[in-house]
């Protein structure tokens, strides 16, 4: 990717930035404002304006290009990348993760930047992880801001237990959310979730007692819940908890949502998060062109794309995605693939061509359908939708790339019936108000931090031109893609 021309001067490191000939999409809705100049000092919009002097400011001249803010991924897992246990055979835990993974992390948050992605939201990282993060970005390293919900809280024996953080009584839940509140995260997340295998096979749940152990430490605290949970039934029994988010519509189900389902959660004003990307990231099995699109070349590690164009080890994941659903140890996918190396064509021959029957193409396909309908019905109804890609959502995971995957969150929106407006609001101005920072992000507007995401092509009129991303501007540094991942 060719870096653009209009920068007059030296590469801008000061936060103080002029940009001129923009058209501004600044994401409250309304019509896209053109010939505009944004004035930046110290990281912060000042003046939005026709015509602006600013001697002596750096001058960025778009050309026309299209100034939208910066995008806000609201379910992300820097823990891990596409397809890391295929590679070690290992799940990761904290000794691995700091000797070998985490490296890939500063490219996972450089590619968030040069995919537009000013803000993720990490959803259930260890509190290594978080950590490790959050030192890192606080040396002044490219990266978007980071907000995390800390480590899971699951049952044991629920989904989630691979995280290591489970409880099992009031005592231990009031334990848990202590060392969170310690973390400072921006909430908690826990499961409701009993599974989706067809042979009747279930998670453990919370109790209702624990729930409610759950819900008056997290309400002491001030800590908005995020509950995993991906039927109806898991769903209402999170929304009559009271929760501030699902972090998934309907997942790998052939199920419809129910009206009545519909209005309770219009009426509690419980979030959306969308997470689309986890059933639409399995089809690029059957279109691996994607893996060839520039950007995501650009953006991801040589290794993690050799893994995905790799065809035996695309059909492992296959299956391994498919028994991501059943109610067994999560390092059973390490034991998956240590058995598929030393017995290749056994392994095959056991998983893939079974599991290609009952999981194939087309119930792939049924699921997403589901999903979009799920999510186009809620956005009717005035539920506040919000993006989400769920990137990485699984060790296992090969296609579910950091950054990009943003971007493809944002088109399968709008393929689910949501107005290109609509779309990008859900990726800026709604997660900026279920994060508690519209005051800071979500909109072009002078006093707001200058996180900017500027493309060549109107995505109001194609939502794929967001992938045109010729600048990604945070806190007014504005850096090509390539320069960004560079840095």
């Amino acid at each position: 990717m060719e870096k653009p021309d209009g920068f007059q001067g030296t590469k801008n490191k000061s936060g103080n930035l002029l940009i001129c000939n923009a058209r501004v999409i600044d994401g409250t809705g309304g019509p896209i404002r053109k010939g505009v100049s944004i004035l930046i000092r110290e990281g912060q919009i000042e003046q939005i304006d026709e015509n602006i002097c600013a001697d002596g400011t750096p001058l960025l001249n778009v050309n026309g290009a299209y100034v939208l803010p910066g995008l806000i991924d609201s379910h992300v897992h820097l823990m891990w990348g596409p397809g890391v246990v295929l590679q070690n055979s290992e799940i990761p835990n904290e000794q691995n993760w700091k000797n070998g993974w985490g490296k890939y992390s500063s490219l996972y948050l450089k590619a968030y930047l040069a995919c537009g992605v000013t803000t993720v939201l990490d959803a259930g990282s260890p509190p290594y992880v978080v950590r490790a993060i959050r030192n890192y970005l606080s040396e002044n390293n490219p990266g978007p801001r980071y907000l995390a919900l800390g480590p899971f809280i699951a049952p044991p024996g629920g989904y989630g237990t691979r995280m290591e953080h489970t409880v099992s009584t009031p005592h231990e839940v009031e334990e848990r959310l202590n060392g969170i509140q310690v973390l400072h995260t921006h909430g908690i997340k826990t499961s409701i979730e009993k599974g989706w295998c067809p042979w009747g096979l279930k998670y453990v749940r919370h109790s209702p007692e624990i729930l409610t152990a759950i819900k008056r430490e997290a309400d002491r605290r001030n800590l908005p819940i995020y509950v995993h949970a991906s039927c109806e039934e898991d769903q209402t029994t999170a929304l009559k908890l009271g929760v501030h988010a699902l972090v998934h519509t309907l997942i790998a189900r052939q199920e419809q949502i129910s009206d009545e389902f519909i209005e309770l959660m219009k009426d509690i004003g419980t979030y959306q998060i969308s997470t689309l990307s986890t059933m639409d990231a399995e089809l690029t099995y059957y279109d691996t062109e994607r893996l060839e699109d520039p950007l995501l070349v650009l953006t991801s590690p040589d290794v993690e794309l050799s893994t995905a164009r790799d065809i035996q080890k695309r059909r492992l994941v296959f299956s391994m995605s498919f028994m991501y659903g059943l109610p067994w140890p999560f390092e059973m996918c390490g034991r998956l693939v240590k058995f598929y190396q030393r017995f290749p064509r056994l392994s095959i021959a056991l998983f893939f061509r079974l599991l290609k029957f009952l999981h194939g193409k087309r119930i792939q396909q049924r699921s997403l359908l589901n999903s979009n309908n799920a999510i186009f019905r809620l956005y009717n109804a005035g539920v506040p939708i919000v993006m989400g890609s769920d990137s990485v959502y699984s060790p296992s995971a090969i296609y579910a790339f950091h950054g990009i995957t943003s971007l493809r969150e944002i088109e399968l929106l709008g393929e689910a019936g949501l107005p290109p407006q609509e779309a990008i609001k859900a990726a800026t101005l709604t997660p900026a108000n279920m994060l508690g920072l519209a005051n800071e992000i979500g909109t072009i507007e002078v006093g707001k931090r200058a996180d900017l995401a500027i493309v060549r092509e109107n995505p109001l009129e194609n939502l794929r031109a967001l992938r045109t991303i010729q600048w990604t501007v945070k806190d007014g540094i504005a850096l090509t893609p390539k320069e960004w991942m560079n840095q």
